[in-house]
């Protein structure tokens, strides 16, 4: 009986150091955040309180370094996810879930094309604006134009991403 409550204690430490060590991967790198610029890309037609919003915020520095964060639900639950590369789509990047999924992103005008590989998710992302409205807010330093969004996308995700970090 000792036998087993060790080997539980045991599983239950390893499980802990585990969960605390996908938390940390998860905390931002503030040094980065702050050289970095972002372009900010949410569901085309879904308000940010709404249960079903997604956004994708793509972080590139001018070394190359680069994150991407997913943000969903109309709460601030947020993921980083790895960028991959070039896609299985043409023109395209993919982005892999910390729990394996993997999503291409094709660039298609001034919107994003979002996609898993097996036909179940498919999405348009737009551009998403960032600072005060109506005078109420706060601007965002970081946060590509509109115009230039898709430009930067292309530039730091297409032509091959690094990790922020790496």
């Amino acid at each position: 009986m000792r036998v087993l409550r060790t080997a539980a204690a045991a599983l239950a430490v390893a499980i802990a150091l585990v969960s605390a060590r996908a938390v940390i991967a998860q905390q931002p790198d503030r040094d980065f955040h702050r050289r970095a610029q972002v372009a900010n890309y949410a569901v085309r037609g879904v308000a940010p309180a709404d249960p079903a919003y997604e956004q994708l915020s793509f972080w590139a520095d001018a070394d190359g370094a680069t994150r991407v964060l997913y943000r969903w639900g109309g709460t601030d639950r947020k993921l980083v996810l790895q960028p991959l590369g070039a896609s299985m789509q043409a023109g395209g990047f993919a982005l892999r879930f910390p729990n394996g999924l993997v999503l291409d992103v094709v660039p298609e005008g001034d919107m994003l094309r979002v996609r898993d590989r097996k036909g179940g998710y498919d999405k348009v992302f737009a551009w998403k604006y960032e600072g005060p409205v109506d005078g109420h807010g706060t601007f965002c330093t970081p946060c590509v134009d509109e115009a230039e969004a898709g430009a930067f996308v292309r530039d730091h995700f297409i032509a091959g991403p690094r990790a922020a970090g790496n």
